[in-house]
């Protein structure tokens, strides 16, 4: 009985053995071909998000209410850094400063990627400056849906009147568990 406990147990050795050469070569073989790469979804993923020159530049657009027929119109312009936030809101956040003009009411209002603007209770305050002037603090308003990406610069004279002016706005924006950020805008050439 010895014996033959002995020929199974040296029998399933061998056998463990000689499979494991079979994987090893079916291994190297694996390896030693070519790893081939998409290189096309490599290009698109690394172009998301990413801004081109007109990114930094004005961007204008007009549209038209079905109910009263009458036209809003738009100037668009995105931050030239991303934000630097943390989980969950890491990676690439871009911001863009909106002049709105509709219904003869002109709203100036500012949206993040992803991310919560948060100035804390009755502290809805940011620092902005024009150029070299010095800072000018503006309150802002949030939005009646209660998103925490946006908000509605008040005061919206004063702050198209230094705008139309500048060439470089700088908005230090409170951000959820991220401190202020200060975004930087290429604002000359506005054409409104």
């Amino acid at each position: 009985m010895r014996k033959l406990l002995i020929g199974i147990v040296l029998a399933v050795f061998v056998f463990w053995i000689i499979g494991s050469l079979n994987n090893s070569n079916a291994t190297s073989q694996t390896l030693s071909e070519p790893i081939t790469v998409d290189t096309t979804a490599v290009s698109v993923d690394t172009m998301i998000n990413t801004p081109t020159a007109n990114d930094n530049k004005w961007q204008y657009d007009s549209s038209i209410d079905k109910m009263t027929s009458k036209t809003s119109k738009f100037a668009t312009i995105t931050s030239n850094e991303s934000l630097d936030l943390d989980f969950p809101y890491d990676g690439v956040n871009w911001a863009y400063l909106t002049l709105r003009k509709k219904n003869g009411t002109l709203n100036i209002y500012l949206k993040i990627d992803k991310g919560q603007i948060h100035g804390g209770y009755e502290n809805n305050y940011i620092e902005v400056r024009f150029d070299e002037d010095k800072p000018i603090t503006f309150s802002y308003s949030e939005p009646e849906d209660n998103s925490s990406d946006l908000i509605f610069i008040d005061n919206e004279t004063k702050f198209l009147s230094k705008l139309k002016k500048s060439k470089k706005t700088l908005i230090g924006i409170p951000l959820y568990q991220n401190g202020t950020q200060i975004l930087e805008f290429n604002t000359e050439n506005l054409e409104w």
